[in-house]
């Protein structure tokens, strides 16, 4: 089961998501008189406490495709649990069942004041930070168990503290409760770590490792784990470079701040494109983001923000490998990704200065074809305006203003780069051309002796195509004409309508 909260205050506009277009049925109704006067009374309630900010509590709960359709009772029961967690027995509830989707799911609208006391439920008991217990659900404590506790193992807090976790960890226990589909606890997800990374993390690497043929970062994880272990970032290079692992600094740009380091990225020495995030070698026991991994170092080390910039070809002082042959130069590729943004750029300005100036266009012709229109329609009678305007604009008006729409979007399409490489890319069409470049030898031809045919020959002209063109479309001035009929007759037939 999958919980969802959310805050807000707009009682009427969550009834309207809840019931409005929507395949539904109401489960319950609780302290209001119907789901018509649902949205009013619990605004008139919530009105009475105006130091409360977040008034509409909106849960949903979703059961596993697999639990099927949930009976009434078991609902119920569920929404009872709910409001016991929260201490919202007594308020006002509306919970809605939607069918609209392949699992069973409904969602809850309730007023955080009570129309009792008109005030928010008071601040419940937990255990303090200290004394809680990993992987064991922090509910709130009944009031028997703060009997039990030391006063120090206590802490009052919100009735709403931590209430996505809360309601995580009460449907675990409903699932258990009424034998649905189980998720992991969030210690059975912490153990999950210890086998390796997740699924979705191992497929990939698994399946760029079938198509490419090379070895995965993930094999070589207990040896790269055991080098970011190393007390300093020089030991932990040149470690890395001898198992043919590099590293560098993953950046996050802004146009404020600049580059901002944010992490650290492992790359194949032999492909630098085999690579990987250093935090999905987590374990359950030990995390290797850059954070974590800088506070296991000693206090007297240099933090890697410090000494990234000044050893950014940390590579070139470790002799376990050779600069030129772990990773291929990148000046080459490097200019011609500048070149290219730089191109992109200049198209940009071309691009935003053709706009302009068609819009300039398109609005002087729009203003030229009103007027137009105008002056002939002043020549009809008042009854004959109406129709006449409809077929100029059919006939005229917006054939005109199309072909100029097109003819602009030909010369917008004209300015099309061509997509920026990549690095693998670029570098395997930089090999093809020094290649053929080596391959081609001069050749050396001799000149013909024979003496130049001088007989006419006869060359039959080729057959004529039977591709058939379509005549050239002209655009045609609008006669004035008196008589109203042939006017009106001539824009139909040009039009492709009769009358």
């Amino acid at each position: 089961m999958i919980p969802a909260i959310t805050w807000g205050r707009d009682f009427a506009g969550l009834e309207k998501y809840l019931t409005n277009d929507r395949d539904h049925e109401i489960l319950d109704l609780r302290e209001v008189s119907s789901l018509q006067n649902a949205s009013a009374e619990m605004a008139l309630v919530a009105e009475q406490a105006p130091r409360a900010k977040a008034v509409v509590m909106h849960i949903s709960l979703s059961a596993a495709l697999e639990d099927g359709r949930l009976s009434d009772a078991t609902w119920k029961q569920i929404i009872d649990d709910v409001l016991e967690e929260f201490n919202l027995r007594g308020h006002q509830l509306v919970a809605v069942r939607h069918r609209d989707k392949g699992y069973d799911h409904i969602h809850l609208m309730i007023s955080t004041v009570s129309p009792f006391t008109l005030k928010t439920p008071a601040k419940q008991a937990f255990l303090a930070p200290h004394a809680r217990v990993k992987g064991v659900a922090s509910f709130a404590l009944k009031k028997d168990e703060v009997e039990q506790l030391p006063a120090t193992d206590v802490v009052k807090r919100s009735f709403n503290q931590f209430a996505l976790f809360r309601l995580q960890d009460l449907c675990r226990f409903i699932e258990k409760r009424f034998g649905l589909r189980r998720l992991r606890t969030h210690l059975e997800m912490d153990g999950a770590r210890e086998v390796g990374p997740s699924r979705r993390t191992r497929a990939a690497h698994e399946h760029r490792a079938n198509r490419t043929g090379e070895q995965s970062l993930i094999e070589r994880a207990d040896a790269i784990r055991a080098a970011l272990d190393l007390p300093s970032w020089d030991k932990a290079g040149r470690a890395l470079a001898a198992i043919g692992v590099g590293f560098e600094a993953a950046l996050r740009k802004s146009k404020k701040a600049g580059a901002k380091i944010v992490g650290l990225t492992l790359y194949d020495l032999r492909s630098v494109d085999n690579r990987m995030k250093a935090s999905d070698l987590d374990t359950a026991a030990c995390r290797y983001g850059l954070l974590q991994i800088e506070k296991r170092r000693p206090p007297d080390a240099i933090a890697f923000e410090r000494w990234w910039p000044t050893n950014t070809d940390y590579l070139g002082a470790c002799p376990e490998v050779k600069l030129e042959e772990a990773r291929p130069s990148r000046t080459e590729f490097e200019l011609y990704r500048t070149q290219h943004f730089e191109a992109r750029r200049l198209v940009r300005l071309e691009r935003e200065k053709r706009k302009r100036q068609h819009l300039a266009k398109r609005k002087a012709l729009s203003q030229q074809l009103t007027k137009q229109r105008k002056e002939e329609a002043a020549r009809l009678l008042p009854s004959q305006r109406r129709s006449f305007s409809v077929a100029f604009t059919k006939s005229v008006r917006l054939p005109q203003l199309k072909a100029l729409d097109a003819e602009h979007r030909a010369q917008v399409a004209k300015l099309r780069l061509p997509r920026l490489l990549s690095f693998a890319v670029f570098m395997a069409q930089k090999a093809a051309e020094k290649l053929a470049v080596q391959d081609k030898t001069p050749v050396i031809r001799e000149k013909s002796v024979s003496k130049p045919i001088t007989k006419k020959v006869i060359v039959e002209p080729p057959a004529p195509s039977r591709v058939q063109t379509q005549p050239k479309l002209e655009h045609q001035k609008i006669e004035a004409d008196s008589d109203f009929d042939r006017q009106l007759a001539w824009l139909a037939q040009q039009s492709g309508h009769s009358r």
